[in-house]
């Protein structure tokens, strides 16, 4: 039995799985390929092998030095990729179930095709190259994939998208993917075989985004809004400031006293260079506002509304609207600060039980304060935020289901924000006409 294929058959195994290892034997030098001399032209049969295969020297003290090597048959979690259809191991920790998803307002990306995979021998050669990488499995050869043996579970892994929009055409989009902080030529390639951009509706999202706010804005608003280079010199430079009087504030408190005199005169310049970049920020009537800028201007409406605050979202997360949203809102309206919170959207999907308790206990401040009117839009598309008299916030962003997170779903969660005092007071006037309609 010195042939790769009498090998296989006495094993029981495909040959492709018995000429892999023999292949590797060879290659450590365990066993040599011999070529067969006796084969006569004659009698030569094109079937007939025309190697067999001897142990080495090497081969003979391996075997030697082994103990006892015998066949094991071992259950091992390997996770599948729907999308590149390719076998991982990947760590527990690192799951993210179908309700974190909906609970962190991260958009799933589909297997495709959607069928899962059957295991079995023809597997070998994939699950065989991912063993090699696992050290727990390292001293280990796969023999052969026999079936799958329990139930599938179905995870996610955090990706990042890149969406890139053509200058020249608008209709254009690409979309690629990093994970693990690299890019994924992989799942960029599988994802666009899947026509994925297509079928999770990506353009259709930044188009309508952008129509949506554009209506509510109207053209005369529009006409004003500012360049978006110039407010994001303007943002750069604020931020370039923070940092460095971050900077030397951590300096000063751990300088000698010779050395704080200057630092402290730094300090305050630094403070006061800040604080013009902020102002010239605040002082321009309508500009563009960044994903990031949202999360803190609501948090600051609710700590600082002393009038009125209107919140239209269409949906509601435990992820955002949590014990310390609601205590923050709790305290707001027993001021005496006039709240509506408008929500509800036509297809909302599946809603995971702590989003409809987030749910019934801004209904249950809605009981205990006649000042507080929480209502069921039904079709709140549009996300607005209206703070006093001071500013508005027209936005696809949604206010009470999503905290600002990079791994945000395919939406342009860009804003913009008015604080002309007659549009901040039209735009909560068109808003409170629709809330007590409802009410009626």
């Amino acid at each position: 039995m010195n042939v790769s294929d009498d090998v296989a058959r006495f094993l029981n195994l495909p040959p492709e799985v018995t000429d892999a290892v023999m292949g590797r034997l060879v290659v450590k030098g365990h066993i040599i390929a011999v070529p067969v001399v006796n084969r006569l032209p004659e009698t030569i049969n094109e079937d007939a092998p025309r190697f067999h295969y001897v142990i080495s020297g090497s081969g003979k003290i391996a075997c030697a030095e082994l103990a006892e090597i015998t066949p094991e048959e071992k259950t091992l979690r390997l996770a599948f990729d729907g999308l590149t259809r390719k076998y991982a191991r990947i760590e527990e920790s690192l799951w993210w179930r179908p309700r974190d998803l909906r609970e962190h307002d991260i958009l799933e990306i589909p297997a495709y095709p959607v069928d899962p995979p059957t295991v079995g021998p023809d597997d070998t050669s994939e699950v065989s190259i991912v063993l090699r990488d696992a050290t727990e499995t390292a001293k280990h050869d796969l023999i052969t994939v026999m079936a799958l043996d329990g139930r599938r579970r179905k995870f996610f892994v955090r990706a990042i998208a890149l969406i890139f929009e053509s200058a020249d055409r608008p209709d254009e989009i690409q979309v690629q993917f990093a994970v693990d902080g690299r890019l994924s030529e992989d799942h960029t390639l599988a994802f666009a075989k899947s026509e994925g951009i297509r079928k999770i509706g990506i353009t259709g999202s930044l188009r309508d985004a952008e129509s949506t706010i554009d209506a509510l804005l109207g053209p005369e608003l529009l006409k004003l809004r500012a360049d978006e280079a110039e407010v994001a010199a303007i943002r750069r430079t604020a931020e370039s400031y923070k940092n460095r009087l971050a900077g030397f504030e951590d300096r000063v408190s751990s300088a000698t006293d010779e050395q704080k005199e200057p630092l402290v005169d730094l300090t305050n310049e630094m403070a006061e260079r800040l604080d013009e970049a902020e102002t010239a920020l605040k002082g321009i009537p309508v500009r563009v506002l960044e994903v990031h800028e949202h999360r803190p201007l609501l948090m600051e409406a609710l700590a600082s509304a002393r009038e009125r605050l209107m919140i239209i979202s269409p949906w509601i997360r435990a992820a955002v609207v949590n014990a310390q949203f609601i205590s923050d809102l709790d305290r707001l309206i027993s001021s005496g600060v006039s709240v509506v919170i408008g929500y509800g959207i036509g297809n909302e999907g599946p809603i995971g039980e702590a989003d409809r308790l987030a749910e019934r206990k801004m209904s249950d401040l809605a009981k205990k304060y006649s000042n507080f009117n929480f209502v069921r839009l039904g079709d709140t598309h549009a996300k607005i935020l209206v703070m006093d008299h001071s500013y508005a916030v027209v936005t696809s962003f949604n206010w009470l289901s999503f905290r600002g997170d990079p791994n945000r779903p395919f939406r342009d969660e860009r804003g913009t924000m008015i604080t002309i005092k007659s549009e901040v007071d039209r735009l909560h006037s068109d808003y409170m006409a629709r809330v007590e309609a409802i009410k009626k």
